[in-house]
């Protein structure tokens, strides 16, 4: 990934949680069992970074990398990472696991993701997007992305 790109996902990604909206841990695990039940995935348990991995219930359909934040700037924020150039059916999944945490229509979070990425990699490698929700997009030369989106 872009080093500036990066540093600001993870920086924004990592803040200290006196200074981010707080979540309660029932409440992000009961989203994290949401999003997984309605999507087909397995919540992993809560790590001490308050992260909730999202896995597909299969090795051949675990290429997606996906985290849900218990704590941010935004309160809660799923965290993305593309295998080696997204393929459209990424960029779907991103939709759908975003919109059961952003209330967003998936089809246009999965739209915005997209463009989010080309721009990141036509832009030195990070972007945001003036989507309703919060979307931070990073990318690499190898055809790699990151996206960070959460409620704005």
């Amino acid at each position: 990934m872009h080093c500036l790109g990066r540093t600001l996902l993870w920086a924004i990604f990592l803040l200290p949680a006196t200074s981010v909206a707080p979540v309660l841990a029932d409440e992000c695990e009961t989203k994290a069992a949401e999003i997984a039940g309605r999507i087909g995935l397995n919540a992993g348990a809560r790590t001490k970074a308050n992260f909730i991995p999202l896995s597909a219930r299969t090795d051949e359909d675990d290429d997606y990398g996906a985290y849900l934040n218990c704590v941010g700037p935004h309160g809660m924020s799923l965290r993305y990472v593309s295998p080696p150039n997204p393929s459209e059916k990424w960029f779907e999944f991103v939709g759908r696991t975003s919109a059961i945490l952003t209330g967003i229509k998936a089809t246009r979070i999965a739209t915005e993701a997209r463009s989010c990425v080309d721009t990141a990699r036509s832009h030195d490698g990070y972007s945001e997007s003036p989507s309703p929700a919060f979307m931070l997009c990073d990318a690499d030369k190898d055809m790699r992305a990151e996206i960070l989106i959460g409620e704005r």
